[in-house]
């Protein structure tokens, strides 16, 4: 090999890589923690005698698990599949009559319709405009209402039912829910949307 050339490997003045995994890199403060505990073991054992030395032997071994335990990270489950992509027919049936619950229990009642299928429904309606006419729902409501309802006075009513500053009334559980056919208006609109 002549001078002017260098074997492969990592430029001059650099060190090579020397990252490890697990414990094979901590070598020295292994090393250095061990002889820490023969000293301070020796140390029992020439002040106070054998029963010292053994409890400090001991003391020391329990407070390095405690501190192994602290540098330990925790052990993280892998995360749950991707429901759309892993549903089973049992999950897929169970979805379907969950839904088919859902809508009939908002014909019926209008506590239903507040607490469950109106909360699904405007959060569908706020990503529709969001995503397809840039309006937020939250921040201009107004311009929601207008492009819901495409400034016609007869799909007024389906805003009132959708309206995200809309108060429940105290005797909700006792009144019916939302008509069918609003509701069907409703669900074909956001379709459309």
């Amino acid at each position: 090999m002549s001078q002017n050339t260098r074997p492969p490997g990592p430029p001059r003045g650099t060190a090579p890589s020397t990252a490890t995994t697990g414990w094979r890199g901590a070598g020295r403060e292994i090393t250095i923690a061990a002889l820490l505990v023969a000293a301070v073991t020796a140390a029992a054992w020439a002040l106070a005698g054998p029963a010292a030395a053994g409890f400090t032997a001991l003391s020391c071994a329990a407070a390095s698990f405690i501190a192994l335990r602290a540098l330990i990270e925790p052990h993280e489950p892998p995360p749950a599949a991707y429901l759309s992509q892993e549903m089973g027919p049992s999950l897929i049936f169970f979805g379907f009559w969950r839904t088919r619950s859902d809508l009939s229990d908002a014909i019926r009642s209008l506590s239903a319709w507040d607490n469950a299928l109106c909360p699904r429904l405007t959060n569908l309606l706020a990503a529709r405009l969001a995503e397809r006419h840039g309006i937020s729902l939250a921040a201009d409501p107004e311009a929601a209402r207008r492009v819901l309802t495409e400034g016609r006075q007869d799909r007024n009513e389906l805003w009132d039912w959708i309206d995200p500053q809309r108060q429940t009334p105290q005797n909700a559980g006792s009144l019916p829910g939302i008509p069918r056919s609003v509701l069907a208006a409703l669900i074909d609109r956001l379709e459309r949307l």
